[in-house]
């Protein structure tokens, strides 16, 4: 198994300035940043179990973790442009830097009320599931404001593994709700998971009503991501 542990700060710099593709430029050797600070930035988030980043106002990339470079790498659902991250559709590019400016200039809010979101991909059947966090706030950034924003980014595997045991006993979900999150979380649409489990559209959508109820969220991508959550 490979180590999580990064690199030393230092070849770790150097990774992300030359990160294949050429996806972000070196990170400046005039920023204010110590080596122990940046050791501890890229330690913190080699352990994260997904892609993570942290970027400023426009999404402008200054840390990234090793899964979310490949992710970036791919250019299918998110990719960058200039230092900052890009979703396929310009629609999606608006909303993801919308949440990251809502993140930088409101952190006492926590997480932006439209995170997590899901961006649809041209290849994998199951779509990426981005959340937005307020970041750290460091004087190092390159970057007018000192804030910055935590993108994380969940690859969803269609062959996912949740426990469906789990969800009944933390969740108290009926069998048939359990198979339904699991399709879900699997990236498929609640069309193709009724399909599946040979029930009716309208009674998988009064599923997907109480299992919002049970696990107090609200929208599809806030289900998805505490599937996720257990399931990694």
């Amino acid at each position: 198994m490979a180590s999580l542990l990064p690199p030393p700060a230092t070849d770790y710099r150097y990774a992300i300035g030359k990160a294949p593709g050429g996806l972000l430029p070196a990170l400046r050797e005039d920023l204010s940043v110590s080596r122990d600070v940046f050791a501890a930035l890229t330690y913190a988030l080699e352990m994260a179990r997904c892609g993570a980043m942290l970027v400023t106002v426009g999404g402008q990339v200054q840390i990234a973790n090793r899964a979310a470079l490949a992710l970036l790498q791919k250019k299918d659902g998110i990719g960058i442009s200039r230092s900052a991250i890009v979703a396929d559709r310009p629609s999606d590019t608006r909303h993801l830097q919308r949440l990251v400016q809502e993140a930088i200039t409101n952190p006492q809010c926590g997480e932006p009320a439209q995170s997590p979101f899901t961006l649809a991909r041209k290849f994998p059947a199951s779509a990426l599931v981005v959340r937005v966090e307020p970041g750290p706030e460091l004087k190092c950034w390159n970057s007018a404001s000192q804030r910055s924003a935590l993108v994380k980014i969940y690859d969803r595997d269609p062959d996912l593994a949740v426990d469906e045991k789990s969800l009944t006993s933390v969740y108290g979900l009926t069998r048939g709700e359990a198979s339904l999150a699991t399709k879900l979380a699997q990236g498929k649409s609640i069309e193709v998971a009724a399909n599946e489990l040979c029930i009716s559209k309208h009674t998988a959508r009064t599923h997907l009503k109480r299992i919002f109820v049970k696990t107090d969220t609200h929208r599809q991508p806030e289900l998805v991501l505490r599937m996720l959550v257990m399931a990694l």
